[in-house]
C-alpha cells in the first residue's frame, strides 16, 4: 500500500489495521485541539500522541525514537495529517510514500505542443474571449 523511508531503511506498510482505527481518537483530538486552541499546544507531548499513532499505522515497525531520528521535521506534522485525514475518510490508497515529496521537487511534465494544438487553444480562446468567459 504505502512505504516509508527512515535514514537508509524503508519499510512497506501493506495494509491499515483494526488497531490503527483503535488508536486514532488520540490523534484526532491533537489536530482538534491544535485548531481551535492553538495557545493549548504542548508540542512535546502532542507529538509524542501523533508519532505514536503513526508508528502504530505502520504496523510498529519502527519506534518514536526511529520517526523523531531520522524524518525530516518540516514534514512530520503534515504527513501525519495526510495520512490521518486518508484514514478517517477510508481512502488509504491515496498514500504512496512517507516522507511525501515536496512541491518543488516533483516534476511536472509538459505537455507536448503540437500546431494543431496550439491553433485549437488559440480558437477556442477567440470564441471565450468573444463569449465573456476570459478575463483579463
Amino acid at each position: 500500500m504505502f512505504t516509508v523511508t527512515l535514514g537508509d531503511k524503508k519499510y512497506k506498510v501493506e495494509k491499515v489495521t483494526a488497531r490503527t482505527l483503535r488508536e486514532i481518537g488520540a490523534a484526532q483530538a491533537v489536530f482538534k485541539r491544535w485548531t481551535e486552541n492553538p495557545e493549548a499546544v504542548d508540542m512535546k507531548k502532542d507529538m509524542d500522541t501523533l508519532i505514536g499513532w503513526f508508528c502504530v499505522l505502520c504496523g510498529n515497525q519502527f519506534s518514536a525514537e526511529d520517526v523523531y531520528d531520522n524524518y525530516p521535521g518540516d514534514k512530520i506534522i503534515t504527513d501525519i495529517g495526510l495520512a490521518l485525514a486518508s484514514v478517517n475518510a477510508q481512502v488509504t490508497e491515496v498514500l504512496k510514500a512517507f516522507p511525501t515529496e515536496s512541491e518543488s521537487k516533483k516534476k511536472v511534465q509538459k505537455k507536448k505542443t503540437t500546431l494543431w494544438s496550439r491553433f485549437f487553444s488559440r480558437f477556442t480562446g477567440i470564441f471565450a474571449k468573444k463569449a465573456g468567459f476570459r478575463k483579463k
